[in-house]
């Protein structure tokens, strides 16, 4: 059975430099393009939290496809502002109830 996720997941520079505000308004625009609710804050240190909402069968799957999303968008924003590479981390996958 299909299901609605909020998925949020860590997304840093590499080099432990902050994301500009540009680049966090760009990634919001693309996510949001996919119809995805993107909400996005500044988390610990230099990194944003991002936190998409999706439909899956289970949170695994949830998971892999915030990834994948997340992955593709971020690499459009990074080569266009010609930022260093980036890492992305699993936060937590909850199954959304309304």
């Amino acid at each position: 059975m299909i299901k609605t996720w909020r998925v949020r997941l860590e997304l840093a520079r590499d080099d432990d430099g902050p994301v500009s505000d540009e680049g966090v308004d760009a990634l919001t625009r693309l996510l949001a393009e996919d119809d995805l609710k993107p909400v996005l804050s500044r988390g610990e240190m230099s990194a944003v939290i991002v936190q998409v909402t999706l439909d899956a069968r289970d949170d695994r799957l949830a998971r892999s496809a915030a990834e994948h999303v997340l992955n593709d968008h971020a690499s459009t924003v990074w080569s266009t502002l010609g930022l260093p590479p980036f890492s992305i981390t699993f936060v937590d996958a909850t199954e959304d109830g309304g």
